[in-house]
């Protein structure tokens, strides 16, 4: 089958002077367009995604080894972008070079010096191979592979700590995976305290800490599932570190590719976040979905959750992407919801009434009180909370509800 359209192509090679060459000299090949360029490793990833190519002409040698070189790039870049296809060149003619460009995912390697005639049949044979593979792949496959059907990633965030943001966490992954059993997962954020595993009667054996520990060059799938516990709900857990001190190797970098990959695995994604713009919560809120911002009924709360708001609004988070949730009300509160949304200048989507007896009893226990106390008025909130999140699947029954003490919006959480 001959190419019949046009092939675009990024160039990543250190020498200015080598990409000005390989342009030029592709130029001469009217099939082919030059789209990008890059100088790293770093630089060539982040082209890919914005650019996505047919192809990458790839230098081995360059870069931070390891962190921004030729392999490191094919092997990000087979990951998050597999039908952009990778062709190495270098200088090295040894087969274990050739050997690991191919291990990381390049489909053919060039050595340096090499012929107009060569490179045009290169990349021509290449194109034609990774276009044929992908025009005959099982739909799924193929939407698997480029992001479609991506899990929902949702933040649950305060910016001041005691509003029980961990047990509605807990509870609220626990009524979503009651109701769809689905594959729901929580990352628990707060590296050095973090409680999800003690909400769900958990021992974890491994933590997020020890995906860092013999972390091989790639980070897959399988390596992270082998780091994930189960719980009795049916809710997997990625639990914080056992100790304070493990917390400072668990980097952003790393954080990214976790969810990178774990979008891709999991149909619910929550993340226990703690109360700090730190730059792991930063991470993950720009792969949110949602932002669940917990608030209770006192003034400390409300002062914090407004200057929350105003970091947010800063960071350039889309306001629809924020959704406050009024923990702990109760008849007696101080704080009624209607003077807690004129001083936040925000709606409230829900509110979570006070039962301290059964949540401590709860927390206690392991065991969320979605199942422990399914009628009780603080899960039926959980309830209220899953119906929005899930979405109601008959069309006709998602349509704005307003309720006395809360404001409620079927399907608002329809994956945008």
């Amino acid at each position: 089958m001959a190419i019949t359209r046009e092939i675009t192509l990024i160039i990543a090679d250190d020498s200015e002077e080598m990409r000005e060459t390989l342009k030029t000299l592709l130029t001469f090949n009217e099939k082919i367009r030059v789209v990008g360029e890059a100088a790293d490793g770093k630089e060539a990833v982040m082209k890919v995604l914005e650019l996505k190519p047919d192809l990458v002409l790839m230098d081995v040698n360059m870069g931070v080894m390891g962190e921004s070189d030729g392999l490191w790039a094919t092997q990000e870049i087979t990951m998050q972008r597999p039908q952009t296809g990778i062709i190495i060149i270098s200088v090295q003619k040894e087969a274990d070079y050739m050997r690991k460009a191919m291990s990381a995912g390049a489909r053919d390697y060039l050595i340096k010096p090499f012929d107009s005639d060569e490179l045009f049949k290169t990349i021509e044979t290449v194109a034609e191979k990774e276009r044929a593979k992908w025009e005959n792949l099982p739909e799924e496959m193929v939407a698997k592979a480029k992001g479609v059907g991506e899990g929902r990633v949702i933040s649950v965030f305060s910016p001041k700590g005691g509003v029980g943001k961990s047990v509605v966490t807990a509870n609220l992954a626990v009524e979503v995976y009651k109701r769809t059993k689905k594959r729901v997962l929580i990352i628990d954020l707060d590296l050095q305290f973090g409680d999800i595993a003690l909400l769900l009667n958990v021992s974890p054996k491994v933590t997020i800490a020890d995906i860092v520990d013999n972390m091989p060059p790639h980070i897959d799938a399988d390596y992270v599932e082998t780091h994930i516990s189960d719980s009795a709900s049916g809710v997997r857990v990625l639990a914080a570190p056992l100790k304070p001190e493990y917390a400072e190797i668990v980097t952003p970098q790393i954080i990214q590719n976790i969810l990178e990959i774990v979008k891709h695995e999991y149909d619910y994604i929550f993340i226990d976040t703690v109360p700090s713009f730190a730059g792991e919560v930063l991470i993950a809120f720009d792969h949110s979905d949602d932002i669940f911002l917990i608030v209770t009924p006192d003034f400390l709360a409300l002062k914090n959750v407004t200057l929350g708001l105003a970091v947010l609004d800063t960071l350039n988070y889309p306001s629809d992407k924020v959704h406050l949730i009024l923990n702990r009300t109760q008849s007696l509160s101080q704080v009624k919801l209607k003077d807690a949304e004129k001083g936040l200048q925000k709606k409230i989507l829900l509110e979570i009434p006070s039962d301290s007896e059964l949540v401590v009893s709860s927390v206690n226990r392991g065991q969320p009180f979605v199942l422990s106390h399914p009628s009780s008025p603080v899960a039926k909130a959980m309830s209220d909370l899953a119906d929005m999140l899930i979405g109601d699947e008959d069309e006709d029954d998602a349509k704005q509800r307003e309720e006395p003490g809360k404001t409620i919006f079927a399907g608002i959480f329809k994956k945008r």
